[in-house]
């Protein structure tokens, strides 16, 4: 049965990982990661600037507080550094259906085995806290990184789409994916933190 969402937030981390809601102090640090070209040249919003970064952060605090939230615009940060090192966006659709996208993370951690632990974590957040059943997303066909990182987090492939994104002003031929709440119940739990 589906939850109504709460504006705040569940404790989501794993050992290496946790997820935060985003502050208006990140910028400096997504600053390293949205303002990065070569890790931002795939996806919807493209490069952003200071300003575009100020913004997406001021909208990501804003949203944090609605209730009920519809919207999780996230920071993920490895264990013991709360500064952020990539994020990830989850808004939810209806009382069934949630939308991920906008998956990013500093390019020195690219091939670190963090992606499919925050991939699991928001995907928690949709089916175990907000009782979602399904959750769908986009990726840049010519982007097979992140492809193959959102194929790990359990989404299989349903059909191709070509969308045009006005801030970046690009058009982008797209693979749609999806995964189900018994799909992910069915994947390996990351390990978490122990006592303190």
């Amino acid at each position: 049965m589906p939850v109504h969402p709460s504006a705040t937030l569940p404790v989501l981390e794993t050992a290496r990982v946790r997820l935060r809601d985003h502050r208006a102090d990140d910028l400096g640090a997504m600053r390293q990661v949205w303002g990065d070209a070569a890790g931002m040249r795939h996806l919807s919003t493209g490069v952003m600037d200071d300003s575009r970064i100020r913004h997406r952060l001021d909208e990501a605090v804003a949203t944090a507080t609605e209730v009920p939230r519809r919207h999780y615009q996230l920071a993920a940060c490895l264990q013991g550094d709360d500064r952020p090192v990539g994020g990830i966006r989850l808004d939810v659709e209806d009382d069934v259906t949630g939308y991920s996208g906008v998956f990013t993370m500093a390019r020195h951690l690219r091939g670190s085995g963090c992606a499919p632990e925050i991939g699991w974590l928001m995907l928690k957040l949709a089916f175990a806290e907000l009782g979602l059943t399904r959750v769908w997303s986009m990726a840049s066909l010519e982007n097979t990184d992140a492809v193959r990182a959102i194929t790990r987090f359990g989404f299989t492939p349903t059909g191709e789409t070509e969308r045009y994104f006005a801030e970046a002003d690009v058009t982008m031929r797209l693979v749609t994916m999806e995964v189900t709440a018994d799909t992910w119940r069915s994947m390996p739990v990351p390990a978490t933190p122990g006592p303190a």
